[in-house]
């Protein structure tokens, strides 16, 4: 209780505004906005008519005393403000939230609870298609909010409340959270059909004389591969760079390059555009695919119950 009477606290701070003056259903208005970006979308997810979400705005910017969202192309866009108040609004929200289900019951079929996940491109192709049918079946009010992450490191934004959960890889696990392994995953190396130098076999020299492409987010890092390669003393030429796994088989199929992929993109990848997969020809360690929660909701009832469906689906992806 504590801990949320002070977040409270910073929350009134940042929002600089009597608590007491602000209809605290307009915070649902704007975060579904901020989430959005578009007043009919907004309204159409909160059952309101879009006059009701641009009154609900205005009142907003009259207690606030700024815009919020100015007008784009396509819809509205948050500035400074808006952005700096997405965060601690969602936090709260999910406050009240918690407290609503303190009882610890979730009816999953009867709730319209929203969840934001922290996902690589990699584990959204893999987890994501069984998870939201599961959901389909169980949950259908449910929504869910994928958010590109695509580094192997627990994100900061777990802690902030502004993601619920974060599935893919991780190294250290923060002071604060959780975690659950949930599948562990194995390498295979693509080529294209009739490549001009790998044939019945890739061997270790012919694989290091290929050109490479390599999957990283950050300048200059590096990946499994070229760590166990510098183990034994040796190293690639990487051609490519490239900031998401499935751009990976594009390339391969029209260059000569060479990829050392995650088997679940590699295999079905082969069968669409025509690659030929073969082992690596040297030992590479196997991921773990895991998922990550913040200790605060960690009791709370609509969490559990989110963590226990991705782990089912889990087991048989």
């Amino acid at each position: 209780m504590f801990v949320k009477r002070m977040f409270l606290i910073q929350f009134i701070t940042i929002v600089n505004v009597s608590i007491k003056n602000l209809n605290l259903n307009l915070l649902l208005v704007l975060d579904v906005l901020g989430r959005e970006q578009n007043v009919t979308r907004a309204a159409k997810r909160l059952g309101l008519t879009q006059s009701a979400v641009s009154n609900a705005l205005a009142q907003l910017r009259q207690a606030l005393g700024d815009p919020l969202f100015v007008r784009a192309r396509r819809g509205v866009v948050p500035p400074a403000r808006a952005l700096a108040l997405a965060g601690p609004v969602r936090q709260a929200l999910g406050i009240v939230e918690s407290a609503l289900e303190s009882s610890g019951v979730f009816e999953p079929a009867g709730s319209s609870r929203s969840f934001v996940i922290a996902a690589s491109d990699y584990t959204e192709y893999v987890v994501l298609p069984p998870l939201l049918r599961r959901l389909e079946r169980e949950a259908p009010g449910v929504r869910l909010e994928v958010r590109a992450w695509g580094h192997h490191e627990v994100p900061a934004a777990l802690e902030t409340g502004e993601i619920d959960l974060m599935l893919g890889y991780y190294g250290v696990l923060p002071p604060g959270h959780h975690e659950q392994p949930l599948f562990e995953e194995e390498y295979a190396c693509i080529v294209r059909q009739r490549h001009p130098s790998v044939r019945r076999r890739l061997t270790l020299k012919r694989y290091l004389a290929l050109s490479h492409v390599l999957v990283t987010q950050r300048p200059g890092s590096v990946g499994s591969v070229d760590v166990a390669l510098g183990r034994m003393g040796l190293t690639r030429r990487v051609g490519a760079r490239v900031s998401h796994f499935l751009m990976v088989p594009q390339l391969v199929a029209h260059t000569d390059m060479v990829a050392a992929l995650s088997r679940r993109i590699a295999e079905p990848a082969a069968r669409s555009l025509g690659l030929v997969l073969y082992p690596p020809p040297l030992a590479l360690p196997k991921s773990t695919v895991g998922q990550v929660w913040h200790e605060r909701t960690e009791t709370d009832a609509a969490q559990r119950w989110l963590r226990r469906v991705v782990s089912e689906v889990c087991d048989g992806v």
